[in-house]
């Protein structure tokens, strides 16, 4: 069984890292440019220079600014990731997944998936040797 390690806890997002893999869970409903430089700021402390790819739980975002949007998908907002995988639970979040991805563009390989599991398998084979 896989240990998970709390890296960051804000009102925004719970970061954690387990198997080598970050764990983004969302919990703002809406992100704003300030919220995610907030987010992305907290994970760049959390893990400095390391490279890991992330899991994003983006279950409670209902809604975002373009200007958020190409942060976290920008050099700086990837900073530290070698993969994404946005899980989505809902129709919904699967609308807001795939606009994001088509407009938006993220730096580093990025998917949606709706299986957690799935996810995690894909992203393992963005682990970064030590």
């Amino acid at each position: 069984m896989s240990q998970k390690i709390l890296l960051s806890d804000n009102e925004y997002a719970r970061i954690e890292l387990e198997d080598n893999i970050i764990i983004a869970t969302w919990k703002a409903t809406f992100v704003d440019l300030e919220i995610a430089q907030k987010v992305v700021n907290a994970r760049r402390l959390a893990f400095m220079k390391n490279k890991y790819p992330c899991l994003i739980k983006i279950y409670s975002i209902k809604d975002s600014t373009k200007e958020a949007r190409d942060f976290l998908a920008s050099e700086k907002g990837c900073e530290g990731f070698t993969a994404g995988a946005i899980v989505v639970s809902s129709v919904l979040e699967n609308i807001i997944a795939s606009l994001y991805l088509y407009l938006n563009k993220p730096v580093v390989p990025t998917k949606i998936f709706k299986d957690e599991l799935k996810a995690k398998e894909w992203l393992s084979k963005f682990v970064e040797k030590k």
